[in-house]
């Protein structure tokens, strides 16, 4: 999901939860030659990989007389040429409006996209920029510029291609779950896997928890907008405490504002450790979380409601759940963290979320003296 498109302060980062490791696809020379034959970028001078964001979608930086790019090929599943166009549509509109995107260029015919074999691509100028540094100014403004996206967007006519759907109303959440230490046992021995029935079960408990909780604030008559879908550091590049660009739209949808804040939360605010999984934290950074929401209430034009504030913490759930459990349903792990340790680890912040839910949502409140810590 992470597609990050940049040149990286070259310090050693944990990937986000939701960077998975997965099979590598590439691009070959013959197929290379004949997409940039497509662009006007001048006499290319340097082509070398780009090991960043989804495997299943490789990436190229292209050096040339004209500038560096990058150029990236679809993943299968995100591939569907309408969904791509209406993309290209939001990045445009986005762009208009002075929205910090990395930008498409165009080929020579004046499209924004190469169909090559039944795969599709795309070339974007290079963005400069460093990661997110987990201060409070840089997530105030991710916040920020959320806000600027959503209210660009709000008014954006509703395409059909594009699901009208979010993480909080996929319908076989609880079914996965249910099956998810059966898949596991193909994957590990029974001692990896003891205590992982209880594991599950909490799991499941905690998504009705969380389900019941939005749902009974009228989650579906909450502000909708097109959404990005996929809000977290690894798609918001930085220079001098600001975003440059904002990549990875792959992910669009029509949903409801609060699930791309409270993914952007989760993700933002996630304390990692560097190797062992069993090591990570259960906390998050209370004062990411006060920053970037208290950033999106002082920039758009239509503030969070108070009852979308009080749903933050159980999306929160939900938004790590979703994402977790259903990659270690399909491969029985996670990148290279086995399905068991990864799910214990879910487990551990689930109880951290449902014991600090009420202080959570306090912090959103105006600052108050004594600040943002949750321990």
């Amino acid at each position: 999901m992470s597609n990050v498109f940049h040149n990286s302060d070259n310090q050693s980062q944990p990937a986000t939860p939701f960077d998975k490791c997965e099979t590598v696809e590439e691009i070959d020379g013959d197929e290379l030659v004949m997409i940039l034959s497509r662009y006007d970028i001048g006499a290319i001078q340097r082509i070398k990989n780009y090991n960043k964001g989804s495997r299943q979608a490789p990436k190229l930086i292209v050096g040339s007389t004209k500038g560096k790019y990058l150029l990236k090929r679809r993943a299968v599943g995100r591939d569907a040429i309408d969904r791509v166009n209406f993309s290209h549509i939001v990045q445009k509109k986005l762009g208009d409006h002075r929205f910090p995107v990395a930008g498409l260029v165009e080929t020579v015919d004046g499209n924004t996209l190469v169909e090559h074999d039944g795969r599709i691509y795309e070339l974007f100028h290079f963005i400069n920029g460093h990661r997110f540094d987990k201060s409070k100014p840089e997530a105030a403004e991710s916040g920020r510029v959320l806000a600027h996206c959503h209210d660009i967007l709000r008014e954006f006519s509703e395409e059909p291609a594009v699901k009208k759907t979010s993480f909080h109303q996929i319908e076989t959440t609880k079914k996965t779950i249910s099956e998810v230490v059966d898949v596991l046992s193909n994957y590990e021995n029974k001692s990896s896997l003891e205590g992982m029935d209880e594991t599950a079960c909490y799991i499941g408990e905690q998504f009705d928890k969380a389900k019941f909780a939005a749902e009974s604030v009228g989650f579906s008559s909450l502000p909708t907008s097109v959404v990005h879908g996929d809000w977290h550091p690894g798609n918001m590049l930085y220079e001098d405490g600001e975003i440059v660009a904002v990549i990875d739209f792959d992910s669009l949808r029509i949903a409801q504002r609060i699930t791309d804040i409270a993914n952007g939360v989760l993700q933002f605010s996630m304390r990692m450790g560097t190797d062992d999984v069993n090591n990570w934290p259960n906390s998050f950074r209370g004062h990411t979380i006060r920053s970037m929401v208290q950033g999106y209430n002082a920039f758009t034009v239509s503030p969070l409601l108070p009852s979308e504030l009080s749903i933050i913490p159980p999306l929160m759930k939900e938004a790590l759940i979703v994402e977790s459990v259903f990659h270690v349903h399909r491969t029985g792990s996670f990148g290279n963290i086995p399905g068991s340790d990864f799910l214990r680890m879910v487990e551990r912040k689930l109880r951290w979320i449902d014991d600090k839910s009420e202080r959570i949502i306090e912090v959103l409140q105006p600052p108050r003296s004594g600040g943002d810590s949750f321990e």
